[in-house]
């Protein structure tokens, strides 16, 4: 870089940690996502700009390759958005449009920064956490985060995706993960964590409206009132395990006619094989995909109970808004979700790819709905005591108090 690029991100420092100094001014914080679709992360983000202490801190959303059904809901919280629509996905664009877009992305994201007095950028998901401190760095903003909340088995044979997280990594002051699950696999597939790596777990609010009837919310699929409903919420992604739970529900709907399985989430390249799935099975009237819903916590808190099936997972926010609804969780050894289900206390943990194991850990359930109860209430009370969105929030403000030096 040039004495002249250098010069600048030293001056951009001494003007921004003086404005760190003053109590009254808050520091911009610019959260860098790929998009703002319905998943977990999205959906962390914005609890997170909803809650932050906009005394001191002042979000805005960054969505590198488009914007999502999370747009609206930013707008409503006040929080600034910009949208690029620059894909860095070979699959989506090509190799060439990947590096075309990077390039693009590389030149506009650091003049926005500056642009919007960026004093922390906090990055999420791989691509983010690539370009996120890369274009901070360029900008000469000093306080920069890479958070990881999955496991990188997507990394599995691609050396190259492997090298630009690490320099990510390098870039970043602090690499933030959500479980102790991810916090172990960056360490085994990722360079540059060494002394940077900060675990907070996702927060979970307290459910306190009443959910309605489950039929009034899944209108016209046929459910009465004392039907089970075990409800997945998850986007369709091939490792969330899908179909091992369509699988697994016919042989409950074999014992229990009754049974209703709501499939809450956006096509992610399973939906086909799902749809295939439950029609070969006859499942259509027991089965129900619904797509993306904003309501799906309400949908939770009138299920019966929860299920999880997936393959990996880094530390689920779906099964913290069921605990959190007073709901049991059957669910699979997988990540982090041992960090949060206690297996037959809060719920009924299962090894992944098993569903004769998945639908017995539901049909006990099912034949002793009383310890179900009784699981759904040790998990509430789990969920708040342990994980209370406001620690997560505050937790959060001092990692960004103390990559900013200190307490103002």
């Amino acid at each position: 870089m040039s004495g002249g690029g250098l010069r600048f991100q030293r001056e951009d420092a001494l003007c921004y940690h003086s404005r760190v100094r003053d109590a009254t001014y808050p520091v911009r914080v610019a959260y860098v996502l790929p998009d703002l679709d319905m998943g977990g992360t999205e959906k962390h983000v914005r609890d997170l700009a909803s809650r932050i202490d906009r005394r001191r801190f002042s979000p805005v959303v960054y969505a590198t390759a488009g914007g999502g059904a999370l747009e609206t809901e930013f707008a409503r919280l006040e929080v600034p958005v910009r949208v690029m629509n620059l894909r860095l996905s070979p699959r989506r664009v090509g190799i060439w449009g990947s590096v075309r877009n990077g390039a693009v992305l590389l030149r506009t994201l650091p003049a926005l920064f500056r642009k919007d007095d960026i004093g922390i950028v906090h990055a999420c998901l791989p691509a983010a956490n690539v370009v996120g401190p890369v274009a901070g760095t360029i900008a000469g903003i000093p306080a920069r985060i890479v958070s990881k909340r999955s496991l990188g088995r997507y990394k599995s044979g691609r050396p190259i995706l492997s090298a630009l997280e690490s320099v990510g990594n390098l870039l970043s002051r602090a690499v933030l993960v959500n479980s102790e699950a991810v916090a172990g696999d960056v360490r085994g597939r990722e360079r540059f964590w060494k002394g940077k790596i900060r675990l907070v777990y996702n927060g979970i609010d307290a459910w306190g409206e009443p959910a309605g009837p489950i039929g009034t919310l899944v209108r016209p699929f046929p459910v009465r009132e004392d039907d089970p409903v075990i409800t997945y919420v998850a986007n369709l992604f091939p490792y969330k395990g899908h179909r091992d739970l369509v699988e697994a529900a016919r042989i409950v709907v074999d014992e229990h006619p009754s049974a209703r399985f709501l499939l809450v989430g956006r096509d992610a390249g399973e939906m086909a094989a799902v749809r295939s799935l439950v029609a070969s099975l006859a499942l259509e009237r027991n089965v129900l995909l619904t797509g993306v819903r904003l309501d799906a916590v309400r949908i939770i808190a009138a299920s019966t109970f929860v299920v999880h099936p997936s393959h990996e997972e880094g530390f689920s926010n779906t099964i913290l808004e069921a605990m959190a609804a007073g709901k049991a969780v059957v669910a699979t050894r997988a990540g982090g979700i041992p960090e949060a289900v206690i297996d037959g206390e809060t719920g009924l943990l299962v090894p992944p790819g098993r569903p004769a194991e998945l639908a017995g850990a539901m049909l006990s359930l099912l034949r002793n709905p009383v310890r179900a109860v009784a699981m759904g209430e040790a998990g509430r009370k789990r969920a708040l005591e342990e994980f209370p969105m406001e620690r997560m929030v505050r937790e959060i403000e001092r990692l960004y108090e103390s990559l900013l030096g200190g307490e103002r």
